[in-house]
């Protein structure tokens, strides 16, 4: 699935104008959110396992390597090469990990769905992903009916747009002004337990979603996330 990259290149000739020289210079693009006890902006996802986070750091690894080899380029006088390249393809004898073709989305996904109110503060669908250190939360109507999914991309961008500019302590007061519903997804889609894994997969990539909410019928039983593949491919 594609993701937005958090480096990026910036190049730029600085002085005079008879002295001016090259510069290149490593900016952040994209803050995944903010540490529990301070507010510092993370760029890494929430990594549940050793081996999440190892990945998380070769991703991040990658997008600096790429940023460096533009900068050369530039320094070098050709033209730097196209944003995010892609990455150089694997040899053909390495391992490619598969899932099971027998695997149902119920062999997979979170039972326990932390799910909110619509018209529910932003700071309480904040607090609730950050005390289960997941990033999605399903938000429901007063018949209990799937009406919405947020992320925690979705509160960090919405209350950032609202404070922008104002710090840490404004940022905090959009999260408990602004109800659930002014920046959840409502075109939700939804899988059923008995679909099969593969299926779900397909359809995560190709809506570019990062979770699946789980229903039986009306019922809301459950969610499968990026995460719960990487724990199933990672036996973590």
């Amino acid at each position: 699935m594609p993701r937005e990259s958090n480096i990026d290149l910036n190049t730029d000739r600085v002085g005079p104008a008879q002295e001016r020289v090259q510069v290149a210079r490593l900016v952040l693009t994209r803050a995944c959110g903010y540490t529990r006890d301070g507010g510092t902006p993370t760029i890494s996802e929430d990594c549940r396992s050793m081996a999440a986070l190892e990945a998380e750091a070769r991703r991040l690894k990658g997008e600096i390597d790429e940023a460096v080899e533009r900068a050369r380029a530039s320094f070098e006088g050709s033209a730097p090469a196209a944003p995010h390249a892609q990455a150089p393809p694997k040899p053909e004898s390495a391992a490619k990990p598969h899932l099971d073709t027998t695997l149902k989305v119920r062999d997979a996904m979170t039972r326990d769905v932390r799910t909110v109110d619509r018209n529910e503060r932003l700071s309480v669908a904040d607090e609730i992903m950050k005390l289960g250190s997941f990033r999605h939360v399903v938000v429901l109507d007063e018949r209990e009916a799937v009406v919405g999914v947020i992320s925690s991309r979705d509160v960090f961008h919405g209350a950032l747009a609202w404070s922008l500019g104002l710090g840490r302590s404004a940022h905090e007061k959009s999260l408990a002004a602004y109800p659930v519903k002014q920046v959840m997804n409502t075109e939700v889609v939804t899988i059923a337990p008995d679909a099969d894994l593969r299926e779900a997969a397909a359809i995560m990539a190709e809506r570019k979603v990062g979770c699946l909410p789980v229903v039986d019928g009306t019922k809301l039983v459950g969610i499968l996330t990026e995460g719960d593949f990487l724990a199933l491919l990672t036996g973590a």
